[in-house]
């Protein structure tokens, strides 16, 4: 039976440098923010229980608006779209489901659609056809606006992603069709089957749908690098899983190896990254940020530095008690904990004076004495430089 429900959408707007044009006065990317700022006062008047997300993709993906039904504050959000490089569809389109999914995790019922406004400089590939494939899985609903003069419908990527997932397709060549077009797009949608994606029978299923809708941390912009390294010191960012500005891995500056969540912008470098996914229960390097839970990845690259670090410290467990050389760990006074400028080069914590703290006499690494405790137990040795540990008297 065809019943009309709540609906959650997300909008995604095309900003790459393309959307600069100028065959839509004064721009293409103008008379865009103009057709979704039509779209989102229409969208509430028809239904203020609605809700909208809307998020900006070009060289990177910007989450301009998390749900809301504040008509105001939505359109408020456009003010800060930013051109850059070239619109990367899988990763916006990646970012929408995981942002969707999580919602219908908490409720179900509802009707969720992402509507994407581009000029349709893309090509079809294998990852989007893919990710087609999940959002057509998931029962969501993808209506797609092209602005521009091109009218090669045969090969045409907005239109054949509409006519997969039962969205609407619309092409516009003058800026009045396009404004007036977000009244058109602000029309329910008749839900007539739920997605049973998330049942108990569809348990096996998840991982798959996790691999192929995680996201690259973000890469710091040439801005953000020149400022750390312009102050080295105060001016870097520390990494939120281990707490320093140097990571404890690879020893390099935060500007060298540090990145982004897409979502909430936390700072974490590259390695630190690799081995929290590590510890997690999925696979090919994919991850949930510790701190808003997003799914991220990390390049395979970064796994040749993780075999190499875990292979050194294997090492340092069969070595002979007579080829180590050793180390003191001191204790350090109460008092100067908090003057501590490190985090625990075992657990990646910072001191906060709840253990006692010892610091490594050669390589000058900080422990909590829980952690040392452990670590002695596993390999006998300082984790950071390999010495045999001895203990001050």
């Amino acid at each position: 039976m065809e019943e009309i429900k709540i609906e959650d959408t997300v909008i995604l707007i095309d900003s790459s440098r393309s959307m600069l044009r100028s065959d839509f006065k004064p721009n293409r990317i103008t008379i865009a923010k103009r057709m979704v700022s039509n779209l989102i006062e229409n969208k509430f008047l028809i239904d203020p229980k609605d809700r909208i997300s809307i998020l900006s993709f070009g060289k990177t993906i910007q989450k301009l608006s998390p749900f809301s039904n504040d008509v105001t504050s939505l359109k408020k959000s456009l003010e800060y779209i930013h051109i850059s490089g070239k619109g990367v569809l899988h990763d916006a389109l990646s970012f929408a489901l995981q942002i969707l999914v999580e919602e219908m995790r908490k409720i179900g019922g509802k009707v969720t659609r992402i509507i994407i406004i581009s000029d349709n400089k893309m090509e079809l590939n294998d990852k989007i056809e893919k990710i087609i494939e999940i959002t057509k899985g998931l029962g969501i609903f993808i209506d797609t606006c092209q602005l521009g003069l091109s009218q090669d419908f045969k090969n045409n990527i907005l239109r054949r992603i509409s006519k997969i997932t039962g969205g609407e397709f619309g092409f516009f060549s003058n800026s009045k069709a396009i404004i007036n077009a977000g009244k058109t797009f602000a029309s329910k949608k008749i839900l007539k089957k739920a997605s049973d994606y998330f049942s108990p029978y569809k348990k096996k299923e998840l991982p798959p749908l996790l691999n192929e809708i995680s996201l690259p941390l973000r890469r710091p912009t040439i801005m953000e690098i020149r400022m750390m390294m312009k102050n080295q010191e105060i001016g870097q960012d520390k990494c939120q899983i281990c707490h320093s500005n140097k990571s404890p891995l690879t020893s390099t500056d935060f500007f060298s190896e540090g990145r982004y969540c897409p979502s909430c912008e936390r700072p974490m470098h590259l390695s630190c990254a690799a081995l929290w996914a590590k510890k997690t229960e999925y696979e090919n390097n994919v991850f949930r940020c510790p701190f808003c839970y997003f799914l991220l990845r990390v390049p395979p690259s970064m796994t040749k530095i993780i075999k190499d670090y875990e292979e050194k410290t294997q090492k340092i467990k069969i070595l002979d008690e007579t080829e180590k050389k050793t180390t003191k760990l001191i204790y350090i006074n109460k008092h100067k904990i908090e003057g501590i400028n490190a985090s625990c080069s075992y657990c990646h914590s910072i001191f906060l004076g709840d253990y006692d703290v010892f610091q490594c006499e050669t390589c000058k690494s900080f422990y909590h004495k829980p952690c040392l405790e452990k670590m002695y137990k596993e390999i006998k040795a300082c984790r950071y430089c390999g010495n045999q540990i001895v203990f001050d008297s």
